[in-house]
């Protein structure tokens, strides 16, 4: 897994790749985390912007989101 500066450019190695980027849900800090998966290689990115969505009443790591088949 590796963490990239932007959204565009997740989105660029998404296309390149033949996937989609996901939102996986906020981070403790109240920021989006988005990924793309691809085999075994992973991308996210944490946008700065504040998250779209409400936080739940109980924090999960979006990471936990992820199926084993995304994951190394």
């Amino acid at each position: 897994m590796h963490e990239l500066a932007t959204l565009a450019e997740l989105r660029a190695w998404a296309r390149a790749h033949g996937t989609r980027v996901r939102y996986l849900g906020p981070t403790l800090e109240g920021r989006p985390l988005y990924a793309a998966t691809r085999g075994p290689s992973s991308r996210v990115v944490v946008d700065p912007r504040p998250d779209p969505h409400p936080r739940p009443l109980v924090w999960h790591s979006p990471l936990e989101r992820l199926t084993p088949a995304m994951t190394p």
